[in-house]
């Protein structure tokens, strides 16, 4: 890892050139968004219910289906023609019946419920949640920011349950803050299962026990106890309330961590009634991964710094916030950092800034993915964010993936995260041989920070060194701020500082030559970390090609042809854009971000050197023109 240290911009320039992200955090009282025209959702013990009616927007009210609801809640419904009435009944007990007539709900001849708000609309009978509420085993509440129905019944579903563990209290400088300790829970079969905890991020909210964003990753839940992990998504909407007073940070993040983690332990050292499910011996607290989303994907690495109760072995951070530099960057701990193309909440992707700072903490030991999800967007990943991002460019809304598509590339990079870092103690990343251009089906761009010997460096190696051939080598600056001197080039995250070395051409063939000083006999991987500069005429719109030559002491030289179509060589589509700046010249930046890709290279393959005393690394350029902007090249075992 690396000993220079880049630090977040905090700048007005860097908003005035660089769309850095607006993370104020919603008020109790303002009004949460109009959703009446997006999808409504019916969430059944903690999981998405796909098939049948679902909750309707009638007259300014939201009203349920009757029969879906209470058919996945075990009941048989049925139609009396005679009296207008929908009959149902679970287990033999006394039979509720809802009569449309009269607009009431009996048992036993006794009234238990009256509203004149009963819809038939297409054949389905349509009513408002509060009717659930005298119906033995169901309790139904409709969530306005994440527009969705949320049932719970008596018994759940494939493992998954949702859980209310009752009052909790955090405390805040003097003040003591209560709040509802909420969340969803999957159980595999047999025992000693590793952890995974799961963290949602700041949203529109009235109520942190109302608003259930934990609620969307109830899929992942489901997926992860399926795979024998137990998984929870635990409501950390307090954090991110303004009901109790401002919030600090993620202080209380970290403590509705600690409570529920406790609560846990005791459950699984066979204390009962505390989850809706027998717990004894369920988890192993010593093998936990965490994953956050949004604000959270900062917050879990100070739940890890703070926290005793929870042997963390790896981190999943997507399409994270950063509101500040981390207090402490784990030293030994692999992370898995996800940024969407089209992130329109986070639109700095600060997922960039998150890698660099750890890829520049020299006691790190563990590695680091970096995935830029081409045509992901910040919502996609949770089930309750139903509408666009809130920044959103409307020209890019019709680019995004659908999100099913993007939960299933979530679901499966955090299943083989959990698995490989588990059993081998690296991030899935670092596993390839050559790293993939397709994710779970998914275009991404990878770049990979694995502990290794630095062989250049762009932030500190000077270009004086370097040999070129019909090329022109220079150094640049891709920062977020006045200082940017790295043409209309724009790298995911904010920086003061990003140093760069742009090497441009206009003839094939042309080369550049980095001394070294390396032996490589052991090494697994050659990696070099670069990006095409998609927005310099030079690259013609096209993808790159290059050569990499290695030289030993004796002059002996060996070739590996790095193909065009390799993610980290590609054309990105996109145009430069002029941006006006007060009294000062236009700026100009490409309109799409371009990540830096890792090559990977086997030193195997160059066949003819001595491995152990190599001296150089050329790259030649097969196109006619070119640009690339080169961070790094490093030697991985």
């Amino acid at each position: 890892m690396k000993k220079m240290h880049c630090f977040l911009a905090c700048t007005v320039a860097a908003i005035l050139i660089f769309s850095t992200p607006v993370h104020a955090f919603e008020p109790a009282l303002d009004p949460l968004p109009d959703l009446s025209d997006y999808p409504t959702q019916l969430l059944v013990d903690g999981q998405s219910v796909k098939q049948g009616a679902m909750p309707q927007y009638m007259d300014g009210t939201v009203l349920l289906p009757l029969r879906n609801i209470l058919e996945q809640a075990g009941y048989t419904v049925n139609w009396d023609t005679k009296t207008k009435s929908a009959v149902f009944s679970k287990n033999d007990a006394e039979a509720y019946l809802l009569s449309l007539a009269t607009g009431t709900l009996t048992q036993d001849n006794a009234v238990l419920w009256t509203d004149p708000k009963i819809v038939v609309k297409n054949g389905v009978t349509y009513v408002s949640a509060d009717l659930f509420d005298y119906v033995k085993d169901i309790t139904a509440d409709w969530d306005g920011a994440t527009n969705a129905a949320i049932v719970t019944t008596e018994a759940p579903r494939d493992n998954v349950y949702c859980y209310d563990l009752g009052e909790g209290t955090l405390t805040q400088g003097s003040r003591e803050i209560p709040y509802r300790m909420q969340g969803v829970i999957g159980v595999p079969e047999g025992e000693n299962h590793p952890v995974v905890i799961i963290l949602h991020g700041s949203h529109p909210i009235r109520s942190a026990a109302e608003n259930r964003y934990d609620l969307g990753f109830s899929y992942l839940v489901d997926q992860l106890a399926d795979a024998g992990y137990l998984a929870l998504s635990m409501n950390v909407g307090i954090n991110y309330s303004f009901e109790s007073g401002e919030p600090n940070g993620c202080q209380r993040t970290v403590q509705v961590v600690e409570q529920q983690s406790a609560l846990l332990k005791h459950a699984m050292e066979g204390k009962e009634g505390i989850f809706p499910c027998n717990l004894k011996n369920k988890g192993d607290l010593n093998q936990v991964i965490l994953v956050g989303h949004s604000r959270a994907g900062y917050d879990i690495f100070e739940v890890m710094n703070q926290t005793e109760i929870l042997g963390i072995q790896g981190l999943i951070s997507a399409a994270p916030s950063i509101v500040s530099p981390l207090s402490g960057a784990p030293a030994n701990v692999p992370v898995g950092i996800i940024i969407p193309q089209y992130d329109g909440d986070v639109k700095s992707l600060d997922g960039g800034t998150l890698f660099d700072q750890l890829e520049n903490t020299p006691q790190r030991t563990s590695g680091t993915d970096l995935i830029y999800l081409e045509n992901g967007n910040h919502g996609g990943f949770s089930t309750a964010l139903v509408r666009p991002d809130p920044f959103a460019d409307l020209d890019t809304l019709p680019l995004v993936m659908k999100p099913e598509e993007q939960r299933a590339f979530f679901s499966t990079y955090v299943m083989d995260f959990v698995e490989t870092v588990l059993e081998t103690g690296k991030t899935p990343l670092e596993t390839f041989a050559s790293l993939p251009e397709q994710y779970a089906g998914c275009p991404i761009m990878a770049r990979v920070d694995a502990s290794g010997d630095v062989l250049y460096w762009a932030a500190t190696d000077s270009i004086a060194n370097l040999k070129t051939t019909d090329t022109v080598a220079e150094s640049v600056n891709a920062c977020s701020t006045l200082d940017h001197t790295a043409g209309s080039f724009r790298i995911p995250g904010s920086f003061m500082q990003y140093d760069l070395t742009r090497v441009r051409w206009e003839k094939a063939g042309a080369s550049v030559t980095i001394p070294v000083s390396a032996d490589l006999r052991q090494a697994s991987y050659l990696q070099i970390d670069l990006a095409q500069d998609s927005g310099d005429e030079r690259n013609r719109q096209q993808d790159q090609s290059m050569t990499v030559t290695l030289r030993d002491e004796n002059g002996q030289n060996a070739s590996v042809q790095v193909e065009a179509g390799t993610p980290a060589l590609t054309w990105q589509e996109g145009t430069v854009e002029s941006i006006p700046i007060t009294g000062q010249e236009d700026l100009f930046q490409y309109s799409t971000f371009t990540p830096l890709g890792t090559v990977r290279l086997n030193p195997k393959d160059f066949d003819g050197v001595n491995l152990g005393q190599i001296t150089q690394v050329t790259l030649t350029f097969d196109r006619p023109s070119g640009s690339i902007m080169l961070r790094e090249i490093q030697s991985v075992k």
